[in-house]
C-alpha cells in the first residue's frame, strides 16, 4: 500500500462524520477507519491536526480522499455560523466536526435506493453483496470489490439482484442501471441543473422518493440546501423547534430552506446526530 499524510484542521473528525448515516462502504475502530471509494482501498487515521492515509490505488488517490471525506471544508466558519441557532448551539458540542461527505452520484444514488425503509447495518450488507457479486476485484486488495458499473448492474438478473438482500428495491435498482447504461440519465450532465429542477430529475427516477432525492442532491452533487427528512430529523425539529407539533416532511424542508439557507444540509447532519444521541427511539 501507498501512505501519505494530510494537515486537516479542526474541528474535523473523521468517525463522527463517517458515522452520521451518509455512506455505507465504510467501517470504524476508534480513530481509524477502513473504506472503499473510487475504486480504491484506503485506510484512514486522525490523529492530532493530521489524518494518516494507506491506500491501493491511483497516485492522486489522498486528495480524491480528502474531499470524499469533506477533510477541505472550513468547518470552524461553518460550525460558527450553525451556532447562531440555539438548538444546534447546544448539540454542536457533542456533534462538531461532522463534515459533509462528496460521493459518486451513481453509487450514491443506489445506495439510496437501497436505503428506503431500512437500516444501515442492512444496506451496508446490500451495498456489500452487490459489489462482491457484480463489482470488479480491487488489485492488491483480497476480497474487496468495486462498487458496480451501471453496465454490470443492467446485466445482472433480478434474482442475482435479489440474492444481495435488495428486496423490492431489485427492480429499481436494475431499472435504474439500465437507463444510466443506456445513456437516457447522465448523472453527469444532470449536475449543471439549478437545485429545483435537479431535485425533480432525481425524483423522476425509479426508485426515488422525497428523502432519497435530498440525500443524493446533499451527499452527491453537495447542494447544500439539501434537507433530508427521516424519522429522527423529523423527531428533532418536531420536538426542539415546534414544541411536539406534527409536521409534514414537505413542511420541515421548507423551514429548514428558510431558517438555514445554504448551510440547511449541515444542521440535517447535526440535527440527526444529536436525535440518534438524545431522543429514544419509538
Amino acid at each position: 500500500m501507498s501512505a501519505a499524510r494530510l494537515l486537516v484542521g479542526p474541528p474535523f473528525d473523521l468517525a463522527r462524520t463517517l458515522q452520521s448515516g451518509q455512506c455505507f462502504r465504510w467501517t470504524v475502530t476508534g480513530r481509524r477507519a477502513r473504506g472503499i471509494v473510487a475504486g480504491t482501498v484506503a485506510v484512514v487515521t486522525q490523529t492530532a491536526g493530521r489524518l494518516a492515509i494507506e491506500w491501493e490505488g491511483p497516485r492522486g488517490a489522498p486528495a480524491m480522499l480528502r474531499r470524499h471525506l469533506g477533510a477541505d471544508q472550513p468547518l470552524t466558519e461553518i460550525e460558527a455560523q450553525l451556532a447562531s441557532d440555539p438548538v444546534l448551539r447546544r448539540l454542536l458540542p457533542q456533534t462538531s466536526g461532522i463534515a459533509l461527505m462528496r460521493q459518486d452520484p451513481w453509487e450514491c444514488l443506489v445506495s439510496y435506493v437501497v436505503s428506503a425503509f431500512n437500516n444501515i447495518p442492512k444496506i451496508s450488507l446490500s451495498i456489500q453483496r452487490l459489489a462482491q457479486s457484480c463489482g470488479e476485484p480491487i488489485r492488491g486488495a483480497a476480497d474487496d470489490f468495486s462498487f458496480p458499473s451501471p453496465a454490470r448492474l443492467a446485466a445482472a438478473s433480478r434474482s442475482r439482484l435479489r440474492s444481495c438482500a435488495l428486496g423490492y428495491r431489485a427492480s429499481y435498482v436494475r431499472d435504474l442501471a439500465r437507463l444510466v447504461a443506456d445513456g437516457d440519465v447522465d448523472l453527469d450532465a444532470i449536475a449543471r441543473l439549478p437545485h429545483a429542477e435537479l431535485r425533480k430529475a432525481l425524483l423522476a427516477l425509479p426508485g426515488v422518493g422525497e428523502k432519497v432525492a435530498d440525500c443524493v442532491l446533499l451527499f452527491a452533487y453537495g447542494r447544500g440546501e439539501a434537507f433530508p427528512v427521516d424519522v429522527w430529523v423529523q423527531r428533532a425539529v418536531e420536538g426542539w423547534y415546534f414544541n411536539g407539533r406534527a409536521k409534514t416532511p414537505r413542511a420541515i424542508r421548507d423551514w429548514a430552506r428558510d431558517r438555514f439557507g445554504p448551510l440547511a444540509g449541515y444542521a440535517q447532519q447535526h440535527l440527526f446526530a444529536g436525535a440518534r444521541r438524545h431522543i429514544p427511539p419509538h
